[in-house]
C-alpha cells in the first residue's frame, strides 16, 4: 500500500471518530440535563397539594380590585379597559362588581365579561378539579432548581394528561419555603378556537399573610388573520379573612401533614 493510500485511509479513519465523537457529544447535549434537587418533581407537587389545602381552608373570605386592559393590534386598533372588585366567599363562590369601564364595548363585552362568566364557571367543584395543578392533570419534570441565602425554588417542566380547556403545557415556579406556586408560563392544552393560532401566557402570585394570591396575568394571542390581541390583569387590594383558629404557619415545617 502506497503512503498516499496509508495516509488517505488514516484521515479517513481520524474522520470517522471525529463525527461519532461528535455524534455523542450532540446525542448528550439533546438528552435532558439531569437537575440535582433535594426532592422529585412528584415529591414537590404533593406537598404544594397539601399546603394548598391547608390555605384553602384557612383562607374564609377576601375581596380585591383587578384591571383589565386589552390592546388590539389588529385590522382595526382596539383598546379598552375595566376596573372589577371581585369578593371571594369559601368554599366556592366570588361575585363581580364592574367599577368602571372604557374603550371599545366590543372588546368589554366579548372579551372581558367572558373571561368573568369563565372564571365563574371553573369555580364550580369539577371545574376545580379539572383544572387543578396536580399529578392527576398533570405529569411533572424538574428543569432547575436554586437556592440561594434569600430564596429556594424548584421549576418544574408540566405537560397536561388530557386535553381540556382547563389546562396547559408550560413551567411552573414552586416556592421551597412555602411550597406555593409563585409563577405560571406556558400555552393552553387546547387551541379554544380556530381563529387562534398560539397564546402565550404569563402568570404570577404575590404572598398575602398566610396565602399566594394572583398578582398578574398576561397573554399574548395571535389571531388568524387579523393580529395580535395583548391582555393584561392587574391584581390588587386585597382585603383577607382568615378563619378563626386556622393556621398555616405550623404545616411549614413538615409539609406532609397535610397530606
Amino acid at each position: 500500500m502506497s503512503r498516499f493510500s496509508e495516509a488517505t485511509n488514516s484521515l479517513a479513519h481520524c474522520l470517522l471518530y471525529a463525527l461519532a465523537f461528535l455524534a455523542a457529544c450532540l446525542s448528550a447535549v439533546a438528552q435532558p440535563a439531569t437537575v440535582s434537587a433535594p426532592l422529585s418533581a412528584d415529591e414537590v407537587m404533593r406537598r404544594v397539594v397539601a399546603m394548598n389545602e391547608v390555605r384553602a381552608k384557612a383562607l374564609e373570605s377576601y375581596s380585591s380590585l383587578r384591571s383589565y386592559h386589552l390592546e388590539c393590534h389588529c385590522l382595526s386598533h382596539k383598546t379598552a379597559d375595566m376596573v372589577v372588585r371581585a369578593d371571594y366567599q369559601a368554599p366556592n363562590k366570588k361575585v363581580f362588581t364592574i367599577v368602571s369601564e372604557s374603550g371599545s364595548g366590543s372588546v368589554r363585552d366579548r372579551v372581558f365579561k367572558k373571561l368573568l362568566e369563565a372564571e365563574q364557571e371553573s369555580m364550580q367543584e369539577e371545574n376545580q378539579q379539572r383544572s387543578a395543578i396536580t399529578l392527576e392533570n398533570y405529569t411533572f419534570q424538574v428543569s432547575d432548581y436554586k437556592k440561594t441565602e434569600t430564596d429556594e425554588f424548584y421549576v418544574l417542566e408540566a405537560q397536561p394528561r388530557t386535553k381540556n380547556k382547563f389546562l396547559f403545557r408550560g413551567r411552573v415556579w414552586v416556592s421551597a419555603k412555602d411550597f406555593a406556586i409563585t409563577r405560571v408560563e406556558g400555552e393552553p392544552a387546547v387551541n379554544p378556537s380556530w381563529w387562534t393560532l398560539k397564546t402565550d401566557f404569563k402568570r404570577s402570585y404575590q404572598e398575602i399573610g398566610d396565602f399566594w394570591l394572583p398578582a398578574s396575568n398576561q397573554s399574548e394571542t395571535k389571531v388568524r388573520i387579523f393580529g395580535t390581541a395583548v391582555l393584561s390583569i392587574e391584581y390588587r387590594e386585597y382585603q383577607i379573612t382568615q378563619a378563626a383558629g386556622a393556621g398555616v404557619a405550623p404545616f411549614l415545617e413538615n409539609p406532609s401533614n397535610g397530606q
